[in-house]
């Protein structure tokens, strides 16, 4: 019984140590988004990944010890109550981070269809046939 216990707390305390360096991760992968590198981004976007899968792992056994765990262990409801708040930490942090993707992502749609009309979606008429929309004509001011 006290080696589940032991086991458990060593879970919980991966658990934590994972969750700590995920967050260390998602401030480098907001700073490459601003700074626009791409090649930071994508490096620092595996990284979370490999993480979250070994947390996800962890937190299955986790899963599985709970159960054996006595649910008077103030230590181990202390460190759990820690992971959980870590947690939610990252989820904040992807939050904020996927409401930016998003505004940015509608604003330079928004742009491009106001720039270019016809490069919007096809429309259909109710007979199922294409319905072009007319290209609008572009003036350039140019010096010749």
């Amino acid at each position: 019984m006290t080696e589940n216990v032991d086991r458990y707390k060593e879970v919980l305390k991966e658990e934590k140590d994972i969750l700590e360096k995920v967050l260390s991760a998602q401030q480098f992968v907001r700073k490459s988004i601003n700074d626009k590198d791409w090649t930071g981004l994508m490096k620092f976007m595996s990284e979370v990944n490999i993480l979250m899968d070994k947390f996800n792992r962890l937190d299955e056994e986790r899963e599985a010890l709970a159960g054996n765990i006595a649910s008077d262990d103030s230590e181990s409801a202390a460190m759990l109550t820690e992971v959980r708040g870590l947690l939610v930490k990252c989820r904040a942090e992807n939050k904020a981070l996927s409401d930016y993707i998003n505004i940015t992502r509608n604003f330079v749609k928004g742009i491009i269809d106001n720039a270019l009309p016809q490069s919007k979606a096809k429309v259909y008429s109710r007979n199922g046939n294409i319905v072009q929309s007319q290209p609008h004509s572009v003036v350039l001011n140019a010096l010749l």
